[in-house]
């Protein structure tokens, strides 16, 4: 997988992140990078909370 050091160095994860926060880099990171994906863990948390996970790098959309 490809990493996007320049949104690495400038999109750093906030030191003890809340949920809220983590939920937030993962997803801009998902978009901006593809080094790794978003965490099991953290994936079902943002299902239970209703939130659309971002569809996996190098996969299409079914809606689209």
């Amino acid at each position: 997988m490809a990493l996007n050091r320049d949104w690495h160095l400038a999109h750093p994860m906030p030191k003890r992140p809340t949920e809220a926060e983590r939920i937030a880099w993962h997803r801009a990171h998902a978009a901006a990078c593809a080094c790794r994906p978003i965490p099991p863990r953290l994936l079902e948390r943002m299902r239970t909370l209703g939130i659309e996970p971002p569809p996996e790098p190098g996969k299409r959309d079914p809606r689209a």
